[in-house]
């Protein structure tokens, strides 16, 4: 076991991508959490059962990350992600890579353990169930399993012949309404910050000046009398993804959030994505009929006490 350094990320990369058969962008996904882990928490293993021991192969590499202490919520570690090649596996380096990821975020000073997504820099909400050696390792490790997450995906070929991408209509009557729908702008940060953070909370804040930051703008948001009223993102950590989405209390039942989720998803379809992914889904219901979306993955996710 090794820290890895950034030298190892072509490696890495090439590992993620024969193991994440689940996640085309696998990847990409390696880079969004090598940027987020902690000092010290990403981790190599290697072997030297090679043609040329003196340059020993990785065989598996490990990424986590640590979420302070906030909220009445003590400071956490987040297993972000742990890959080991179906030819390696079976041999303990799942295990080691794991043991030695705690190890290194409790000396960081977590206080709780999860495998669960750690926003806002986060690729999933826990363990794809089809992955199924992680969730194996997971529990053999002593992880107890908390509330299931799922996702759902949206065909945008299908959804723009069932009109479901069409919001000229829609748009017309809220603007009758006095309401402007329209892409979020750099300009709109700081207040659309100040707004999500009193109304939501959480990490959408700051999820959302990711989306303001890309080029152009992957939000969208409603606007009455210079006041917010909702917003919708894609792409703030994988370009597939859509979220987050929120609507103002006072605000629901005119159809808002509908819009400004067929603006993202027409987004998507135009940049070429063919399967749109509604991240940790909430309101199911809601999104089947605006959309047409259906039930996708299921993850499960898990947490572990200290000293466990």
């Amino acid at each position: 076991m090794r820290q890895a350094s950034p030298d190892d990320l072509p490696a890495l990369r090439a590992l993620a991508r024969d193991a994440l058969v689940h996640d085309p962008d696998a990847p990409a996904i390696v880079d969004l959490l090598w940027h987020a882990a902690a000092g010290g928490c990403r981790i190599v293993a290697e072997t030297a059962d090679t043609a040329e021991p003196a340059d020993p192969a990785v065989v598996g590499f490990a990424l986590g990350s640590l979420r302070p202490a906030r909220d009445g919520q003590p400071a956490t570690g987040h297993v972000d992600l742990l890959v080991v090649p179906a030819g390696h596996r079976g041999r303990g380096v799942g295990r080691a890579l794991l043991a030695e990821v705690e190890r290194r975020l409790i000396a960081a000073g977590a206080a709780r353990l999860r495998i669960r997504g750690n926003p806002p820099t986060h690729a999933w909400p826990g363990i794809d169930i089809r992955y199924t050696p992680a969730a194996c390792l997971a529990e053999s490790a002593g992880y107890e399993r908390l509330l299931d997450a799922n996702n759902m995906v949206v065909d945008l070929a299908a959804a723009e012949r069932d009109g479901f991408l069409a919001t000229d209509a829609d748009v017309r009557r809220l603007a009758d309404l006095g309401v402007e729908v329209r892409r979020g702008e750099p300009a709109d940060e700081e207040a659309l910050r100040t707004w999500i953070e009193a109304e939501f909370g959480g990490s959408w804040a700051q999820e959302c000046s990711t989306a303001l930051r890309n080029e152009p703008p992957t939000l969208h948001v409603a606007v009455r009398d210079g006041a917010f009223l909702g917003f919708a993102a894609h792409g703030v950590q994988r370009v597939p993804v859509f979220g987050p989405m929120g609507t103002d209390g006072a605000a629901r039942g005119l159809g808002i959030g509908a819009v400004l989720l067929r603006r993202c998803l027409a987004d998507q379809h135009e940049a070429g994505v063919a399967v749109a992914e509604i991240g940790w889904v909430g309101p199911v219901r809601f999104y089947s009929r605006a959309v047409g979306a259906r039930l996708g993955r299921v993850f499960w996710t898990f947490e572990k006490a200290v000293g466990a």
